[in-house]
């Protein structure tokens, strides 16, 4: 099960505070050890948008992240800088490189 999610900070939102915020994110969600969690984070060319990829194994692993200590820190850092809540699309691996 995987998810993409796009989302765009306030016109007057730091670009470089969301960009340490996704750093720590996914360094502490590899310091809790989640298992069945991948998780790739994006900034476009647009300095107020980016996009992450979530996969998940299944459904337990997928609520263990939103359960996380690192995405709650995550959640109540930035997300009153979100211009919008988040838009997430389910997604389905057809093919990759990675292992």
């Amino acid at each position: 099960m995987s998810m993409l999610v796009h989302y765009t900070l306030k016109p007057d939102a730091d670009h470089a505070a969301q960009t340490t915020a996704m750093t720590a994110l996914v360094d502490g969600l590899k310091s809790e050890g989640l298992v069945g969690l991948h998780y790739s984070c994006f900034s476009t060319d647009d300095p107020l948008r980016f996009v992450g990829i979530l996969e998940f194994a299944d459904d337990a692993a997928k609520q263990t992240f939103l359960n996380s200590a690192s995405f709650a820190a995550y959640r109540d850092a930035v997300g009153p800088t979100f211009a919008n809540p988040p838009q997430t699309t389910q997604i389905k691996a057809i093919a990759s490189t990675r292992d």
